[in-house]
């Protein structure tokens, strides 16, 4: 794979700064949230170049695998699951690329549900995380609504088109699923769905 020299630039640029962290002796808040946020762009824009890469090569085994392959989806009984390899971003987190990439990721993988959902949707959402004693009100659950809007499963996320739920678990593996059926089914999923 060849690495434009743009993102050669980010790469140098990210390099000297985990020197500077590496050999510092504190940071502030705001150092640490710039080097995550300059972290952020530079791993964004290279899964951008791989997945160009990817589309343009000619076997599967020269594909270069990442994580936004583990995302998954299945269609069973009018239910779509979607499962998100990474947990949610928390809304003291949102200057991470993490929204970005959930929801633009997410928007992929379910496109080929455009149309699925017409009227009024229920949006179940079960966010795992590694760490023990979270609250589940302060994960950012807004890529999962824009991201379905994106791929057209479904019309809106106003009140009158959906309404969700979201509980929070710990798992050793952070991870989210994410459940979208018609509103009118989901007391039915309710009942049935591992709590």
């Amino acid at each position: 794979m060849i690495i434009n020299e743009n993102t050669k630039k980010q790469l140098k640029s990210l390099n000297i700064q985990i020197k500077n962290i590496l050999n510092s002796n504190s940071l502030t808040d705001m150092q640490i949230e710039s080097f995550l946020l300059n972290f952020e762009k530079v791993r964004y824009n290279l899964l951008a170049e791989i997945r160009e890469y990817n589309k343009n090569v000619e076997f599967e085994h020269e594909k270069i695998k990442t994580i936004d392959d583990n995302y998954k989806t299945e269609l069973k009984d009018n239910v779509l699951k979607i499962y998100v390899p990474e947990t949610l971003p928390s809304f003291k987190n949102l200057k991470t690329h993490t929204y970005k990439r959930i929801l633009l990721n997410v928007a992929e993988i379910t496109k080929q549900y455009k149309g699925l959902f017409g009227d009024e949707v229920f949006i179940y959402i079960k966010v795992c995380d590694s760490i023990k004693g979270w609250d589940i009100d302060n994960k950012y659950v807004k890529p999962i609504a824009d991201a379905l809007i994106l791929s057209g499963v479904i019309e809106d996320d106003n009140i009158s088109k959906m309404f969700y739920s979201a509980k929070g678990e710990f798992s050793e593996i952070p991870h989210t699923i994410i459940y979208v059926l018609d509103g009118k089914n989901m007391e039915q999923f309710l009942k049935k769905v591992e709590f």
